[in-house]
């Protein structure tokens, strides 16, 4: 791994998933019940989220992932039932969004698509330029179909792994794994994203 990739990963494990959980885990050691460990890290998660929104103008994945993963908890904590069913259904959220990125592969334009060009709307003449290459250059829509498909298929496949993690894992380390499990896939689909759009995208830059 590229020393650069280190660095970027590093804070996000330390600070977006590692203070949520830390919270989570320190609620429990204080003999504090499950609904009130996953309200202490759900406070700190979005803690996190308003400080980075607030710091870069602009919200953060990983810190939005960990306030929804510990949010949907905190939620599913009043529903009586089982509690690894709880922690199992926790990944319908990723797995919705998994499902969604794969429909707009199928049936009309990839998701990534329509994302990069409401974050680079600004810039009219590039998105003009990219309008007419993603009607014209097979490999132009390829690259962004590609980029798709692996976010899809990399969320899906989190929320598949949270059956026998719910399952398999004493509950409180299942549910540590299952909130640092989508936080690290999202990380590495995000350096997986940078790497492979700079290589693709290389002979359209200009």
């Amino acid at each position: 791994m590229p020393n650069a990739a280190k660095k970027s990963i590093v804070p996000v494990l330390l600070l977006d998933v590692g203070m949520p959980l830390g919270a989570y885990y320190g609620a429990r050691a204080f003999g504090l019940a499950e609904y009130y460990a996953l309200l202490a890290a759900t406070l700190v998660a979005g803690a996190r989220l308003g400080y980075v929104a607030w710091r870069r103008k602009s919200f953060d994945a990983i810190s939005m992932v960990m306030l929804v993963m510990f949010g949907v908890g905190l939620g599913l904590s009043f529903v009586t039932g089982e509690e690894r069913m709880l922690l199992v259904l926790q990944s319908g959220t990723t797995a919705a969004l998994g499902l969604f990125l794969l429909g707009t592969c199928l049936f009309g334009v990839p998701a990534v698509f329509t994302a990069a060009k409401r974050i680079r709307a600004g810039e009219v003449e590039l998105m003009r330029r990219w309008d007419t290459l993603y009607a014209e250059e097979p490999g132009f829509r390829r690259i962004f179909t590609v980029i798709t498909l692996v976010w899809a298929l990399s969320l899906i496949g989190e929320a598949a792994l949270r059956i026998p993690v719910a399952y398999l894992l004493p509950l409180d380390v299942a549910i540590g794994v299952s909130s640092v499990m989508p936080a690290v896939i999202i990380a590495a689909t995000l350096m997986w994203t940078t790497w492979y759009s700079k290589r693709a995208g290389a002979r359209y830059a200009g």
